[in-house]
């Protein structure tokens, strides 16, 4: 299949790529794929978002009843079990309201029409071994997405069950005192989930498919779109490598040995201006990158803007789970199995957009350097000017913002590792004291 970019030019439709059809399945079974957006229609809420947004509000208010019902009753691990249960539906909440906005679709439908680099790729030979890279790059981690989705799924709704069997829940003489334990606790009028285990069960895998689904590929989203971003930037560093150099002239200089002796002459570089034609390609290649460099900062800052309290809800959920995962791993045993994948799949997401995101202002730093670099003492005044205020531009490094004040990054993920492990020392200690 092919497209046709801006230009006018017949491109490869990014749909056909493997990474982008997984991530295009798999959000339609949650309706956070915006398929109208994409193909230029106008944008339209899909029936299966609006029917998860209200069942998350509807498994809030079942948690949140069982809280206030066994407060009183319930364990410190089982209160924390609840805890982690209830902030993975506020953060499924979260995703599932994102695509009531027209903003998302057109986001949506401006990378894959517009900024992917399958639309760059004719442009040079390192614009086409950049875009495989990046392809191949995005391939590899959607499979990695994948595997820690089902591996979270699995473990989160198949470890209770073991101990449920182990402790010969489904036997018919099953003990009477026996606590059933469930993926997600929640509670309703006229509904406990110890009367109908098979219902409750079955509604908790349909909730854990749902989170990791709207979690791991929105996300994987994200990254491919930050993954982009990098093959831009390092397209546009090559660009500004590619610049004419300086042209050198052999200028030969006359002079004296010694007093009385015979004159000689050395051949000496001069550095010699731009003439008119020469100025008129560099001021088309200044007008690209300068085009080029905008276009990029102007979707990262859409990108930033749009999805910014998504990612300061995920700081935040990161925070406070983070911790509490931590003090359920120290149950050791059954908890460790049931836990320890989830801790690491949180952790593993702080981690990976952190990095991804840091790489971002990382490579745009390189953009000043290379900017200054260039011949600009050779070039005509109006050159001068124009590459004055490119480099005026790329002095502020290209920042993905959470909540618009906090830059997504290796500080800012290091900053939360501390708070989580203060955190963690604290309800440790105070349940030590009770």
């Amino acid at each position: 299949m092919t497209a046709i970019n801006k230009s006018g030019q017949r491109t490869e439709d990014p749909m056909t790529l493997k990474y982008m059809k997984l991530i295009r399945s798999m959000l339609i079974t949650v309706g956070l794929w915006p398929g109208e957006a994409v193909a230029g229609k106008p944008h339209r809420i899909p029936f299966a978002n609006m029917f998860i947004t209200w069942q998350s509000c509807f498994c809030i208010y079942g948690e949140l009843l069982f809280i206030y019902r066994r407060f009183r009753i319930l364990s410190f691990f089982v209160l924390g079990d609840v805890c982690i249960a209830f902030s993975l539906t506020m953060l499924n909440l979260v995703r599932a309201v994102f695509p009531y906005s027209d903003t998302y679709g057109a986001i949506f439908h401006d990378f894959v029409s517009v900024f992917h680099l399958k639309h760059f790729k004719h442009k040079s030979e390192y614009a086409r071994k950049t875009c495989e890279t990046v392809d191949r790059i995005s391939y590899y981690f959607s499979l990695y997405m994948t595997v820690i989705m089902v591996i979270g799924v699995s473990s989160f709704n198949l470890t209770p069950q073991y101990h449920n069997y182990q402790n010969g829940i489904f036997k018919d003489d099953a003990p009477e005192n026996i606590t059933i334990e469930f993926a997600v606790y929640y509670s309703f009028p006229y509904f406990e989930q110890e009367d109908h285990i098979a219902v409750s069960n079955l509604y908790n895998v349909f909730l854990s498919y749902i989170c990791a689904v709207e979690v791991c590929i929105l996300d994987l989203f994200l990254c491919v779109a930050v993954f982009q971003t990098i093959g831009h930037i390092h397209t546009l560093v090559n660009t500004l490598r590619s610049f004419p150099g300086h042209r050198k002239l052999q200028h030969p200089v006359q002079f004296r040995k010694s007093v009385g002796a015979d004159s000689g002459s050395i051949s000496v570089e001069i550095i010699r201006d731009f003439d008119d034609e020469e100025n008129k390609i560099i001021k088309k290649l200044i007008k690209e990158c300068v085009e080029h460099h905008f276009f990029i900062v102007s979707f990262t800052e859409r990108l930033s803007k749009f999805f910014g309290p998504l990612l300061g809800f995920n700081y935040m959920y990161q925070t406070f789970c983070l911790c509490i995962l931590l003090l359920q791993c120290m149950g050791g045993g059954g908890a460790l199995m049931r836990y320890a994948p989830l801790t690491l799949i949180t952790f593993g997401q702080l981690l990976q957009f952190s990095v991804t995101f840091e790489i971002v202002g990382a490579e745009s730093e390189k953009l000043k350097d290379e900017v200054y670099y260039l011949p600009w003492e050779s070039m005509s005044v109006s050159n001068q000017k124009a590459i004055l205020l490119f480099l005026r531009r790329v002095q502020t490094p290209i920042h993905v913002m959470a909540m618009g004040m906090t830059p997504v990054g290796v500080k800012t993920m290091g900053n939360i590792i501390k708070t989580t492990f203060s955190y963690y020392a604290f309800l440790r200690t105070s349940q030590g004291l009770k």
